[in-house]
């Protein structure tokens, strides 16, 4: 992407923040998700980026979901909010908030921001996301706690799947490909190309222990996997 239009993107994420802000100040935090998601198209158009999405009829509006994605790089966040319909909150790492304009909008919005090296940090997002899912919103969890750096699938944390055995809600495995190669790590520059989202049938947990957590945890590793 040229220079023009990296200092355009970072130009309408500047402006989109800035009407978040005052939006959500007059008519709450709802208010916030339709303003995300026509920022994220906006972002992804002037970018150059086409999104792909297949799976979307296996999930309804009129449910509430755990989300479990594969995490590349920073665009999966715009990507998601362009692709999936439902409302949804994210567990991201606070350090993210740093980001100059992107960390802003993430601090202005009802996502759940975590310090990843505090383990009391990282219960009490937990206890919010059970109760947020408990009440009806969606969650987005990105299980490897950190973006690959190899395009490859990490191993998972246990969290998104103690949140699927507290809340009683289902799964659904979500591959992201191509966001790598469009946002490489540590780069601010995005190269125009495709971005594809893959949504997998939602899986009901049943189980009632440790080991149950671990093989569901297993068998959404492997669907996801099994789609990059």
């Amino acid at each position: 992407m040229s220079f023009l239009k990296s200092v355009y993107v970072a130009y309408i994420s500047l402006v989109y923040s800035i009407i978040a802000a005052f939006a959500i100040l007059l008519f709450g935090k709802k208010i916030f998700y339709p303003i995300a998601r026509h920022w994220a198209m906006h972002l992804l158009y002037a970018s150059g980026v086409k999104l792909k999405i297949s799976g979307k009829d296996k999930i309804s509006k009129d449910e509430s979901y755990i989300f479990v994605a594969n995490h590349s790089s920073l665009i999966d966040i715009p990507a998601l909010l362009a692709a999936i319909d439902i409302n949804f909150r994210i567990i991201y790492k606070k350090e993210l908030e740093k980001i100059p304009v992107f960390g802003w909008g993430l601090k202005l919005s009802p996502f759940i921001g975590i310090k990843r090296e505090s383990g009391r940090d990282s219960m009490s997002g937990l206890e919010t996301a059970v109760e947020s899912v408990r009440c009806g919103d969606s969650v987005v969890i990105f299980p490897e706690g950190t973006r690959s750096k190899d395009g490859k699938l990490g191993e998972f944390k246990r969290g998104a799947f103690l949140l699927a055995s507290r809340s009683g809600k289902k799964i659904v495995p979500v591959t992201v490909n191509g966001s790598a190669k469009v946002l490489p790590n540590k780069k601010l520059l995005i190269i125009s190309g495709d971005i594809s989202i893959n949504i997998s049938d939602p899986i009901t947990y049943n189980g009632s222990n440790k080991a149950d957590e671990m093989e569901l945890m297993k068998q959404v590793h492997d669907i996801i996997n099994s789609k990059l």
